[in-house]
């Protein structure tokens, strides 16, 4: 089977042992590997592979309509013949006869025969339409290979960062409600000596509250996602390869909008199904069109039928062979109105194309730009949250410091400590979109987004410092 070798995914891995040494359950779950299994037994993935494989006898089936076509029947059996010629006229040496009669009668005879037929299509629009099409429908089947291997691909990123995003949601308030329990015990004991307001305990419960909440809806979250993933690809996601939320990115180096929107334009694997699917209906009004419409062939026939018994006559045997070669030309004269209105709807039906066509050309346009303005974007939103990462622990640490000194409330530490955890999942969320938005791009470009067995988290998910961005 053939499998379309990446353009864009530049394998940087440390060691060449470490990517060919086989996995166990045991190793944490990276992308790549997650596109491996997924591979293997998602069922969707596995009905396009059989659609390609089937879509590619098509290209077969329009060849052999141009070949000639041999058919043979036999006959045996039994069987009665009885056959009256009146008015004949017949003659031989020294004598003739008009108004003679002939007669011949088999009761219960044996039937034998057999049937030898050949046509060779010479001249045939339709066969010849029909034929381009079928090439065409297996261009499209492969068209649509490449375009699942594609999805496999998001869908398996989409599965993997499901489940991390969830499990760090899960991990971050859980460690939110530890500190804030934690925070509450301390309150109710400085409450009790005159330290602090009642407020400040009221204030630090009704947070716990929000916290228990949140946290439970995050671990429906991520049982629906582990779940899934599981689903995905028959491997419950026990570790994940998780993503340094403070890796230095760097900026995106992708070039002018207009530069993949063209590129877009010319490989994007929808547009390519597309254009086929107007080449299709073009032969089906070509097919239609009137003086198209006789068909030339060279035909063969070679028979023999027999039949032996007895019957009122006596003694019979009725007894037939013949054969023939030549050419047969059909023209269709009259069908009612049918050809024609056929060739008016397949009009139609091309117009209809073509307009979808536009139609879905605008919306891959506006797609490409939109992942191309989303690197961008989510490369600013990611520096500057992790910017506010920052700024957040060195707050969340003077809040404490102040809040132990009497210089800030307990609502203040709580918020400093909301505002610490909400940029962490944020900047997880940025993360994870940017890697997104790349794999987007490629995509919407046809940039060949397939994977080999080997590699795919290196380029992708940051293993150091640095998080690779698309080049």
């Amino acid at each position: 089977m053939k499998i379309f070798a990446p353009q864009w995914v530049k394998l940087a891995l440390a060691a060449a042992a470490l990517v060919a040494a086989p996995y166990s359950v045991a190793e944490p779950l990276d992308l790549q590997r997650t596109w491996e299994l997924a591979r293997q037994v998602d069922p969707h993935f596995q009905a396009e592979q059989a659609a390609y494989q089937a879509g590619q006898t098509q290209a077969k089936q329009g060849r052999s309509l141009w070949l000639p076509t041999v058919g043979a029947s036999a006959t045996a059996g039994v069987g009665s013949h009885k056959s009256t010629m009146r008015g004949a006229n017949f003659t031989m040496p020294g004598m003739g006869s008009d108004d003679v009669e002939f007669n011949t009668s088999i009761r219960n005879g044996d039937v034998f025969g057999y049937e030898v037929g050949l046509e060779q299509p010479l001249l045939n629009r339709q066969n010849l339409s029909h034929s381009r099409q079928l090439r065409l429908a297996a261009d499209v089947a492969e068209l649509k290979w490449q375009q699942a291997q594609q999805n496999l691909v998001l869908s398996s990123a989409e599965h993997y960062f499901n489940v991390l995003v969830a499990r760090q949601a899960v991990a971050v308030l859980e460690r939110q409600q530890a500190q804030v329990q934690a925070i509450y015990d301390e309150v109710q004991e400085r409450f009790e000596l005159g330290e602090l307001p009642i407020t400040s305990i009221h204030e630090t419960k009704a947070q716990l509250r929000v916290l228990e909440a949140q946290l439970a809806q995050a671990k429906l979250a991520l049982e629906t996602a582990e779940l899934a993933y599981e689903d995905f690809t028959g491997q419950y996601p026990a570790e994940l390869v998780p993503l340094a939320i403070t890796a230095e990115v760097e900026a995106p180096d992708i070039g002018d909008v207009a530069h993949w929107q063209e590129q877009a334009r010319m490989n994007n694997l929808h547009l390519k199904m597309q254009a086929s699917g107007i080449k299709v209906a073009q032969e089906d009004v070509a097919a239609l069109k009137s003086w198209h419409s006789p068909t030339l062939s060279l035909v063969g026939r070679l028979a023999h039928e027999k039949i032996d018994g007895s019957g009122r006559y006596g003694d019979a045997m009725n007894k037939a062979d013949e054969w023939m070669v030549g050419v047969q030309l059909s023209v269709p004269i009259f069908t009612g109105g049918y050809r024609s209105n056929k060739r008016k709807e397949a009009s139609y039906l091309l117009t209809q194309r073509r307009a979808e066509g536009v139609s879905l050309a605008q919306q891959i346009q506006r797609q490409t730009h939109s992942a191309w303005r989303g690197i961008h974007v989510n490369y600013e939103r990611l520096t500057a949250l992790q910017d506010a990462y920052t700024a957040n622990k060195e707050r969340l640490k003077a809040t404490q410091l102040g809040f132990e000194l009497g210089d800030n409330t307990t609502l203040e530490r709580l918020t400093a400590e909301n505002a610490l955890a909400e940029t962490e999942l944020n900047l997880l969320e940025a993360q994870v979109a940017l890697i997104m938005n790349q794999l987007q791009l490629r995509a919407l470009v046809g940039g060949g987004l397939a994977l080999e067995p080997r590699g795919f988290s290196a380029d992708l998910v940051p293993r150091g410092t640095t998080q690779r961005v698309l080049n």
